[in-house]
């Protein structure tokens, strides 16, 4: 029943108990919730309520009365009072927060059909109805929506990737270790199962308590870097850390999770920063690192112990010729021209072979971008002569094989083999070969 509760509000419910067992009474009713929210959250009470906290004191104090026994150890809820903690979820729903805080009890309290409460309120002049609705749901916050995205929009489709995207669906879904982290070279397709998890959350295709939410992705480097931002980084932080725990329904994606932060107050890490809401009830959180920062990470078993590794591997040859054809249309556009099935195969050859920094199908990406540009500038200055593909009389300049081996070979300095001369298809990478490039 408490596993939303903030803090504060458990202590409401402790207190309620203490105010009972001053007043020697052997269980809780509403009448000891108010006393309690008076304690802890007096002046904020007052304000919604608009009486004052003595003459509050003073109607619940005949009301509830005393009793002349000791109670026992426990003292155990009312059926009213057991009601009003459990429609306090509903009033933080009712409000869009995710968290429930002690005013969503109080709201809780004047939903109730107690009547000794009832008395009470009518003596000190309370409309509960006029209270209740004098709150209602806050706009969605403004500086979440500001600095963070929608990972799928634009995006293109995502091919393969489905073991990896349920993975990360039901780690969510876990008691423990329920902080996904995705992790793989650079250009394996970390963004692209983020996106697959963005488009499963938003098609309902999803385990049923993430029905409902909404994925927005967080690039804290990209944040903190802006100029807009600067000097005001701590209090950014802080306030987003505020908006974050009370969202309702947000799934964070956080980028680059372990890459080091570096600010005013020391290094860390995105995930370091979000580390007090990790462990809140509701708060959702998948993000994704590149196998040397997972490596050079600094020991933290506290977070260990949250977080679930979902190592990515390179996609099989037959998704990765997919993967390309899917982000043909993107290129061409960007670059007027024309991309070539045999372009496409040499790309996805020659970057296995001879890009060891970054793994497919994102160095395949890469270096067809790079021959798209090398043509379309070719095109467009009539460098080159000898290389030079001209334009035809009815469409762009195309991209070919020869093109992408070129492209290779000057962004590398190294004289490349083209894909005519491989002998042998895609396997595991030669380590002479990149030990040569």
């Amino acid at each position: 029943m408490y596993e939303r509760f903030s803090d504060r509000a458990r202590d409401v419910v402790d207190l309620a108990r203490q105010q009972a067992r001053a007043l020697r009474h052997w269980y809780v009713e509403p009448g000891h919730v108010l006393l309690a929210l008076l304690e802890s959250d007096g002046p904020e009470v007052v304000r919604l309520l608009g009486t004052s906290a003595e003459g509050l004191r003073a109607a619940l104090a005949p009301a509830l009365g005393s009793g002349t026994v000791e109670p026992g150890e426990y003292l155990p809820l009312t059926g009213a009072a057991t009601a009003v903690f459990e429609l306090a979820p509903r009033e933080a729903d009712r409000l869009g927060h995710r968290l429930v805080q002690p005013f969503h009890i109080l709201f809780a309290l004047l939903a109730t059909a107690d009547t000794v409460l009832a008395d009470v309120l009518a003596q000190t002049r309370v409309d509960p109805r006029r209270v209740r609705a004098s709150v209602t749901a806050p706009a969605t916050p403004a500086l979440l929506d500001s600095v963070t995205r929608d990972p799928a929009a634009g995006a293109p489709p995502v091919v393969g990737r489905a073991a990896e995207i349920d993975r990360v669906l039901r780690t969510l879904t876990r008691r423990d270790r329920r902080i996904p982290l995705l992790t793989g070279p650079p250009g394996v397709g970390k963004g692209a199962v983020a996106v697959g998890v963005a488009r499963a959350v938003e098609r309902g295709r999803v385990p049923d308590a993430l029905l409902g939410h909404r994925v927005r992705s967080l690039d804290l480097h990209a944040v903190l870097s802006d100029p807009r931002h600067r000097a005001r980084g701590t209090a950014l932080v802080a306030g987003l850390l505020d908006e974050i725990r009370d969202s309702t329904g947000l799934l964070l994606h956080v980028p680059g999770a372990l890459t080091r932060l570096r600010l005013p107050e020391g290094t860390t890490t995105p995930l370091g920063l979000l580390r007090p809401l990790l462990e809140s009830p509701g708060v959702l959180v998948f993000g994704d690192c590149g196998d040397s920062d997972h490596d050079r990470r600094d020991p933290d078993p506290g977070l260990d112990r949250l977080v679930q590794p979902v190592p990515l591997e390179e996609p099989p040859a037959a998704d990765v010729a997919e993967i390309l054809r899917a982000g043909r249309a993107r290129l061409e556009t960007h670059h007027a021209v024309t991309l070539t099935d045999e372009a496409l195969t040499a790309a996805a050859a020659l970057a296995h072979d001879h890009v060891p920094d970054r793994a497919l199908p994102g160095s395949a990406l890469g270096l067809l971008d790079e021959a798209a540009a090398l043509v379309r500038a070719r095109a467009a200055t009539g460098a080159g002569s000898t290389a030079r593909t001209e334009p035809r009389p009815d469409g762009p300049p195309t991209v070919t094989a020869a093109h992408v081996t070129q492209a290779l070979a000057t962004a590398s300095g190294i004289r490349v083999a083209g894909p005519a001369e491989r002998a042998a298809p895609l396997s595991g990478h030669d380590p002479y070969v990149w030990a040569m490039s």
